[in-house]
């Protein structure tokens, strides 16, 4: 039977390591250790915050390792394999994250942001069809994913085929108006294709958005 952890005392603990970092994450978890592990959905929930804080303190090495230790625990949680992949696409490790991305996307298929990623993480290795696949599988489960269909572009314009780019950067900017790097990509397909007054004309809006956006 679990004991319940005092939740001032859990506050205290992802306080002291949002602010000191990895050097006493395992220094802390480890004091606190005997009491969670007769509590794993109170440690799974600690590990999971404290990996999101050194993630955004810049500690990638140290959300993976606090990510991980939810897996210890256990092993098919979707949602620490899929923060897994997110911290390994930000520190350059494709392969590392289609692996945690794809096991993640294997246990829930609901998640478009998961496919988005696994996605990206396919197009950083210049697997196309795969990262068509992927965004696809985003854009099925959340049509109004912007940033799905711009990274889609990205995938047709590697493939060198523009038309299908520009569209899919056009059906970006319906859904986001002032998506600026979406306009300036029109600009760059156009001009890929030799329309010059066409990038031109997209350029220009890219520019406008700028300026407004300052």
């Amino acid at each position: 039977m679990g004991i319940n952890v005092d939740t001032g005392d859990l506050k205290v603990f992802l306080k002291t390591v949002s602010i000191k970092g990895k050097l006493l994450l395992d220094t802390l978890v480890n004091g606190y250790n005997k009491v969670l592990q007769l509590n794993p959905a109170d440690a799974r929930g600690i590990y999971m915050d404290v990996g999101v804080k050194l993630r955004d303190k810049g500690d990638y090495e140290g959300a993976i390792r606090s990510f991980k230790k939810v897996l210890d625990i256990d092993s098919v949680n979707a949602e620490a394999l899929y923060e897994i992949g997110r911290t390994y696409l930000k520190v350059g490790l494709p392969n590392e994250a289609i692996e945690s991305l794809g096991r993640a996307t294997n246990l829930d298929r609901s998640s478009a942001h998961c496919f988005f990623h696994l996605g990206s993480a396919y197009f950083m290795v210049d697997d196309n069809p795969k990262a068509q696949w992927a965004l696809n599988e985003a854009i099925k489960i959340d049509p109004t994913y912007a940033e799905a269909y711009y990274k889609l572009g990205l995938v047709y314009d590697n493939m060198s085929d523009y038309e299908n780019a520009i569209g899919s950067y056009k059906k970006a900017v319906s859904i986001k108006p002032n998506f600026i790097k979406a306009y300036q990509s029109i600009g760059l397909a156009y001009e890929a294709k030799g329309q010059r007054e066409e990038a031109v004309k997209y350029f220009k809006q890219a520019l406008e958005k700028e300026e407004k956006a300052v």
